[in-house]
């Protein structure tokens, strides 16, 4: 099958860098008409078209809805957080911040609530997590609340929520987050940041808690620990950081979702060699690393010798999948909305940087796991094949050729946005017509 790509409603502008003049191409699309598109995304899925919203955009790493017409959009080096009003990008950025530009480092990740829930009228709150290139003299993975005015299209009233590490990086600074939709508390994930030697990563007499390889539930305009995250009170002195935890032992994520059904946190984790992973995380959650990745069963390490489990509600849990060639594994989304039918209602996405596929996972009843068509995914692996054979994979890839996929969001109108990092596009998944 070819690129099926659904346009209309063209509208051409340029800007200015330098002497030279860009074009930029934006898309609305409200009756669209299947085109042909060559060197661009495939779909497996007959019943479905894609359409390109908007492109022009620099490494674009995160995305964010804030209303029916209104998306924010993240650079990762420029330090831009880019506006899309009614289809169209606005030429001057919400606002710019100073960052650093190392391979992971960045403007990475974006949140969002009403500063209200309870006032429809509310100005929207918005958390940008970034590393900051010299914070206080370091590099320092940072988030900030600010407010945004719907009128001026700006990010202004910057309040410091939370302060991580940032050293020695520049890999595997995690973020991404999202303010949970059940308890209102910020979760915010941030890899080893290049480092290891710490029990939060299952080093048993390692360095005490230093906010690395962990989930963090706070407060979303404080940033204090949540009074009932697992290890709650349960600690003080140099242990005393496990109490804005929600779970550790995690290599590196660039994506989080709460399942709509069970209001569980689900996310990717980046192997090492091998094994990235989806893992269900419930309080305490210890995903492994710096000793496990991919099922236990594979290894030679048992939880009671070779894992840090703190007293309380720690525990370990094998991923959901695992992928034991890594992919880049990225976002996670459960597709809250029918309107691509009944197939994708309350099920996953997930995206990848390494290859630009677009992965559909069927959720079991229980939503303890996914189901497989392909038997020789029973294992809950994909697993290496021979030459000549079809790949595991190939049952799970519903796209393939975009530019290495950074976020998938469920837009306001109940369709699947796809943002690429590579060529800077922002494309939409709809039904096709019939």
């Amino acid at each position: 099958m070819r690129t099926r790509f659904v346009l209309s409603a063209i509208i051409i502008a340029c800007i200015v860098v330098g002497s030279i003049a860009v074009p930029l191409l934006f898309v609305r699309s409200t009756n669209p008409t299947i085109i042909e598109w060559g060197g661009g995304p495939t779909l497996h899925d007959d019943t479905l078209a894609i359409e390109l919203v908007a492109e022009g955009l620099d490494s674009p790493t995160s995305m964010r809805f804030l209303d029916d017409s209104t998306l924010l959009v993240l650079e990762k080096n420029e330090g831009q957080v880019r506006v899309v009003s009614d289809g169209k990008l606005v030429e001057e950025p919400a606002i710019q911040v100073e960052v650093a530009t190392g391979a992971e480092q960045g403007l990475l990740g974006i949140a969002s609530s009403d500063s209200d829930d309870n006032d429809n009228n509310a100005t929207p709150s918005v958390f940008l997590y970034l590393t900051e290139r010299n914070y206080q003299g370091n590099s320092r993975n940072l988030v900030y609340k600010y407010l945004y005015d719907e009128n001026e299209k700006k990010l202004e009233n910057r309040t410091l929520i939370l302060e991580m590490p940032g050293q020695p990086g520049p890999f595997h600074n995690g973020g991404k987050m999202t303010i949970g939709p059940n308890d209102g508390y910020m979760y915010a994930v941030i890899g080893d940041v290049s480092a290891g030697g710490g029990m939060l990563d299952n080093q048993i007499s390692g360095k005490p808690p230093d906010d690395k390889s962990v989930i963090l539930r706070v407060d979303r305009d404080t940033g204090a620990a949540a009074s009932d995250n697992p290890f709650y009170g349960n600690y003080t002195g140099d242990m005393e950081e496990l109490q804005r935890y929600y779970a550790y032992g995690i290599r590196n994520s660039f994506g989080m979702d709460f399942d709509p059904v069970t209001g569980k946190l689900w996310i990717t984790e980046n192997g090492d060699d091998v094994y990235d992973e989806i893992n269900i995380v419930e309080p305490g959650f210890n995903s492994g690393w710096h000793k496990i990745m991919g099922p236990i069963g594979r290894t030679n390490m048992t939880v009671g010798n070779d894992l840090v489990i703190f007293d309380g509600a720690a525990k370990y849990q094998d991923p959901v999948f695992s992928w034991y060639t890594p992919v880049g594994v990225t976002d996670i989304e459960f597709f809250n909305s029918t309107r691509l039918g009944d197939k994708y209602y309350d099920n996953l996405f997930v995206g990848d940087i390494n290859y630009g596929n677009l992965y559909f996972f069927e959720v079991n009843d229980e939503r303890t796991g996914v189901i497989f068509q392909d038997p020789r995914l029973f294992d809950l692996v994909a697993d290496p094949v021979k030459e000549g054979e079809e790949s595991e994979l190939s049952s799970l890839i519903v796209g393939e050729g975009f530019g290495r996929i950074t976020d998938i969001e469920t837009g306001p109108d109940g369709l699947l946005y796809i943002l690429t990092y590579e060529d800077g596009k922002i494309y939409r998944i709809s039904k096709g017509q019939s």
